[in-house]
């Protein structure tokens, strides 16, 4: 723990600094397995991984965006890259500290959520957000419960949980999960115990949170944002990123074939757009 918050860091030290902001029911850990450490090594990039709060080792509450800006304010300025539900932390952060954000790479990000009925591809998301808009006290409880199973399995047979994994993955996801497990297998397992450390009360709030108005507004964005979403996202779809997108002052949009993990399974194009956004800054 670094200042009040869970920090891990991959690549090279003093390297570009890179803030990696991760998703729903993960940890800084997720930097390890969804970015190859070979391409980030090779480009001299430094990714300072951090937990939200509730996830990993940053309490539930703990003042998030100033105890990242203070970890931040000796390299900044720094990109960073916001996966899934990190996107809205990602962009709060450059909204809140423009300052110390040189860009924002929005990574499969999660969009404000639309008024009205929708839901994802995925009926296991689905029905976890149908809970978060009608009976958010028994989502807490299935939250538990799955923050448990999460924990129990990091714990016991690593090759049970991978086929789990691999199961409930989309051929799309499955093949890029497969790919980044060559090297991040380890990162991913540590992801799994890490993100279910102190239960499931962070991915409730989660949900819950983002059916609500963001506390930064999209439109107040004034760094660079580069946007990159898969096509057929099972669990965010390709409509709420482009409705994100259109709210975004200064952006770059490039939707890819694919699901949830398509901006990952590239390495090198991902590493060259968080380096184009540190170049933009110097």
């Amino acid at each position: 723990m670094v200042g009040g918050l869970g920090v891990r860091e991959f690549g090279v030290p003093g390297g570009m600094p890179v803030l990696f902001v991760h998703g729903y029911a993960s940890s800084g850990w997720a930097a390890g397995w969804t970015l190859c450490g070979e391409v980030l090594r090779r480009e001299g990039v430094r990714v300072i991984a951090v937990d939200r709060p509730g996830y990993g080792g940053t309490p539930p509450g703990a003042p998030w965006l100033e105890l990242v800006a203070a970890l931040v304010e000796p390299v900044g300025p720094v990109v960073v890259a916001g996966v899934s539900m990190g996107a809205s932390a990602a962009l709060g952060l450059a909204v809140a500290r423009p300052d110390l954000v040189a860009g924002v790479a929005v990574l499969s990000g999660m969009a404000p959520a639309p008024a009205g009925k929708w839901a994802p591809a995925s009926r296991e998301d689905a029905f976890y957000w149908r809970l978060a808009r009608s009976a958010p006290w028994l989502l807490r409880r299935l939250c538990a419960v799955s923050a448990g199973a999460m924990s129990k399995g990091a714990r016991g047979d690593a090759a049970k949980l991978m086929a789990r994994v691999e199961r409930a993955l989309p051929a799309a996801d499955l093949e890029v999960f497969r790919e980044r497990m060559g090297t991040g297998r380890a990162a991913f397992l540590a992801d799994v115990a890490e993100s279910s450390r102190q239960g499931g009360a962070a991915m409730a709030d989660d949900l819950v949170r983002h059916l609500r108005p963001w506390a930064a507004d999209p439109a107040a964005v004034k760094v660079p944002v580069r946007l990159l979403h898969g096509v057929e996202d099972p669990k965010v779809p390709v409509k709420l990123a482009r409705s994100l997108a259109d709210r975004l002052p200064d952006v770059r949009a490039a939707y890819l074939p694919g699901g949830h993990f398509a901006p990952f399974a590239d390495q090198e194009a991902l590493v060259g757009t968080l380096l184009d956004l540190g170049r933009a800054k110097s």
